[in-house]
């Protein structure tokens, strides 16, 4: 048999619960077996611990005391406080969340709408710092291959 077998039955045999081919099988499987064998004893030792414990006698009200008590946890889990306290540490997450999708929406907004103030600001920054110069390269030149080459690219791709 198998551990995992063995350890499923290991109560019924104890218990003598199980038909005489069954117990067999595990006793020769324990006998091989260091790691279920010592299964087998914990739960022996257990069993013999608990039946030599003394046996509590609850007061003749504890069923009804402890039902008193279900229905009144009960009570208190569906009151709104307790909902609204449970839905409080997940406030930071949510207005992070909701903050993220504002900022992608108005993004996106201002994005299609300020376009030709982008492309203006643009030359005016290329044509501050000098670098409209390149306009006028000279002719059979490297640079001006070289920017030929990049707008193609740039307008194929565009």
């Amino acid at each position: 048999m198998k551990c995992r077998k063995v350890k499923q039955k290991l109560v019924a045999y104890l218990d003598g619960e199980l038909q005489e081919r069954q117990k067999l099988l595990i006793e020769e499987h324990l006998s091989k077996c260091a790691q279920c064998k010592r299964e087998a004893d914990l739960l022996n030792k257990t069993f013999y611990l608990l039946k030599n414990q003394e046996h509590l006698k609850p007061s003749e009200d504890f069923e009804a005391n402890l039902w008193k008590r279900v229905h009144s946890a009960e009570k208190r889990e569906l009151l709104p406080q307790n909902i609204f306290g449970r839905l409080a540490h997940l406030s930071l997450p949510a207005a992070v969340a909701a903050a993220l999708i504002i900022g992608v929406i108005v993004g996106n907004f201002m994005e299609k709408r300020v376009p030709s103030q982008n492309a203006n600001l643009e030359e005016e920054c290329l044509t501050s710092i000098g670098l409209d110069s390149f306009e006028n390269l000279p002719p059979g030149s490297l640079p001006e291959i070289y920017f030929n080459l990049a707008t193609t690219k740039e307008v194929e791709n565009g």
